[in-house]
This record gives C-alpha cells, structure tokens and sequence, in this order.
C-alpha cells in the first residue's frame, strides 16, 4: 500500500512539474461552454465588405445576390432578391443573447410572435444566437431569421424577413448563407 501511495505522489509530484504554454500567444478561443457548437462561415463568394457602423464589425456579402441600399452608423439596409428584405441593426447597449429576438417583435411591432427556433452557433470564431421567428407584420405572415451578437456596449442584429408562404428550404439555405457573412471585431 505504502508503495502505491508513494508512486501516485511522484505521479503527482512530476506533473506539475510539467512545462506550460504561458508564453505562447494563443487564438482567441471561444469559451469553453460553447465548444461543441456548430460552426459556419461565410460564403467563398462573400466577397464584399461592409463595416457595421463603428462597432470593429464588418460584414461579408455576394454583391451578386445583394447589394447595400442605404447606410447608416445603426442601421444597414440590403436590397435582395427572392422577396427577402435584409438588414443590420446596431444598439449602443448590451442585451443578452437570448433576449435579442425581442428587439426585433418590438422594432417591427410584430403580433402573435413566436420564436420556433434558437440555438448558439459559431459564425466567424464568434459566438452568435440564431433565432427563428414566425409573427404578423402588417396583417402577413412573416418568418424572421437572425443572427445576434452581444459585447461590452453594443448589440449586433443581422437578419432577414419573408413572407412565411414565400419561405422554401432553398430561400433558407441563401439567407443562411447571407447571414454568414457576419464577422466580429477579432
């Protein structure tokens, strides 16, 4: 017994005496929590750039497919096909994650909203919330998909709405794509 005790303390004794990587400069990795998210980046034809106000954000668009309309320093509005309308939204305040959704029923007094899927997502090495929502604007049947990233005093809202009927597995996928261009200030 005495030997086992001896030998598990050397054990011991010699790791910590292990070398440490303290000076090596590492990534900035995502918290450990949120390791096993999926990760999605943006479209090899994203190749145009637009910096969302003045957050040390940008974000990566298919001018093919979009184009910038109008811009300001709290908003960026997309011209796009398929009857989607995409926007940025950008707040001086810093609102946790999982209640971004509700900036958006409030922004476009949606009715009825309901919001069918969330889950966190990596998008760029950021931790992004993506929210599903299904609500009335204007007496229509929208779906909303967006992106949500929060950080000291700013909030980030990439999304785009449809009309619900007009929402395919296909028009999904392309707006995905398009929401994928969101990047960060690393």
């Amino acid at each position: 017994m005495q030997k086992y005790l001896i030998a598990m303390l050397l054990v011991v004794a010699l790791a910590s005496c292990a070398p440490t990587n303290k000076g090596v400069h590492k990534k900035k990795e995502i918290a450990s929590e949120y390791g096993h998210l999926e990760t999605r980046e943006k479209s090899v034809n994203a190749a145009d750039k637009i910096f969302i106000g003045k957050s040390g954000a940008s974000f990566y668009y298919d001018n093919r497919l979009w184009s910038v309309k109008n811009e300001s320093v709290s908003k960026i509005d997309f011209s796009a096909r398929r009857f989607t309308n995409a926007h940025i939204f950008l707040y001086d305040e810093n609102i946790q994650m999982t209640e971004i959704y509700k900036k958006l029923v409030e922004h476009y007094k949606m009715k009825d909203a309901k919001l069918i899927e969330s889950e966190f997502i990596n998008v760029n090495n950021s931790v992004v919330i993506f929210n599903k929502i299904e609500g009335m604007i204007n007496r229509r049947e929208v779906s909303i998909l967006s992106y949500g990233f929060s950080e000291n005093m700013r909030t980030i809202i990439t999304h785009c709405f449809i009309y619900k009927s007009m929402l395919r597995s296909e028009t999904e996928h392309e707006i995905i794509e398009f929401l994928n261009g969101f990047a960060a200030a690393g």
